[in-house]
């Protein structure tokens, strides 16, 4: 695969197979994190600058630090976004699709949360912090409100796996 551009979040790419050659769009990888409490999935409500309007979201993070794994940006971006750190991480999905556009993200669940702030400095804002059964996200699914794929998908996961997570 030959790189023709690369951005602070995006690559992209060329790759010939065949007679052909195919661009690939690859997103800076990235990390979800579904924290749990009391048996509930806490999401936060935000404003999305790109989209111009506010919605529920995972916390969510590009791997952009320097010198942060996987599981220490999941625990940044938590403490950023909704002011906890995690006891235990648990990482649940990985999606790496192989597609024209390709966005690598890590969902880890969160469990034990303890109170701890930083400072987010990407400046979003989170209007609001709620916690939500797994029946009350997946009839928001099927009601269109979570119209994001990857996150839409990974709330039927965990809505499939609910007794095996206690949800």
């Amino acid at each position: 695969m030959k790189t023709v551009y690369t951005g602070k979040f995006i690559t992209v790419a060329e790759e010939p197979i065949g007679k052909f050659t195919y661009e690939r769009a690859v997103m800076r990888p990235s990390v979800q994190v579904i924290p749990i409490v009391d048996h509930k999935i806490l999401m936060i409500k935000e404003y999305r600058r790109e989209e111009g309007l506010s919605r529920w979201k995972f916390v969510a993070g590009f791997l952009d630090k320097p010198g942060l794994s996987v599981e220490e940006t999941a625990q940044e971006e938590l403490m950023e976004e909704a002011g906890f750190v995690a006891g235990k991480l648990e990482k649940y999905h990985e999606h790496t699709p192989k597609h024209t556009f390709i966005v690598p993200i890590t969902y880890f669940l969160a469990y034990d949360l303890k109170e701890k702030k930083k400072l987010n400095p990407d400046g979003d804002v989170v209007e609001e912090i709620k916690s939500f059964s797994i029946d009350e996200l997946h009839q928001r699914v099927l009601d269109g409100e979570f119209d994001f794929l990857h996150e839409a998908s990974v709330i039927l996961k965990l809505y499939r796996d609910r007794k095996k997570l206690m949800l």
